[in-house]
């Protein structure tokens, strides 16, 4: 089933990524990655969360790394997420930032609005990265993703 939410009385659906769209994105996000990990794995040779995990300096790190990116990294991100959605919009399933244009199809999305549906189309796609790998990924980590969305 093809995720959907709403922001702002809006009905939005996830259609997914392409995956070197994907592989792109992670790669402006390895760095981020990378300062957060420590701050929310437990040391080990299992993937596990910290029991101690200090949240405040978890969101600190990955807002300090969010603006690190370039604008062109940014854009890249925003474009490819915002990409993968479309909205209801007259009964029909529209693109939300088709191909090749300068801004979102809709005016009335905001800075807010679009950091909101990169989240979620983010979110989502690791999600389906994490259920994909099935048992490697340990019950607690899944159940903490499947609370997310």
């Amino acid at each position: 089933m093809t995720p959907e939410f709403e922001i702002a009385g809006n009905r939005y659906r996830f259609d997914r990524m392409p995956a070197q769209t994907e592989t792109r994105i992670l790669r402006r996000f390895a760095p981020m990655i990378a300062e957060a990990v420590p701050l929310v794995l437990a040391p080990g040779p299992r993937i596990a969360l910290r029991s101690n995990m200090d949240v405040q300096k978890v969101i600190q790190t990955v807002f300090r790394a969010w603006g690190r990116l370039s604008d062109d990294d940014t854009d890249m991100i925003e474009r490819a997420s915002c990409g993968s959605l479309t909205r209801e919009h007259g009964g029909a399933w529209v693109p939300v930032w088709p191909k090749g244009d300068p801004e979102p199809a809709f005016p009335d999305i905001d800075g807010a609005t679009l950091e909101h549906m990169v989240g979620y189309a983010l979110g989502f796609t690791v999600k389906r990265w994490l259920e994909g790998g099935g048992e490697m990924v340990p019950a607690e980590i899944r159940a903490v993703i499947g609370k997310l969305h």
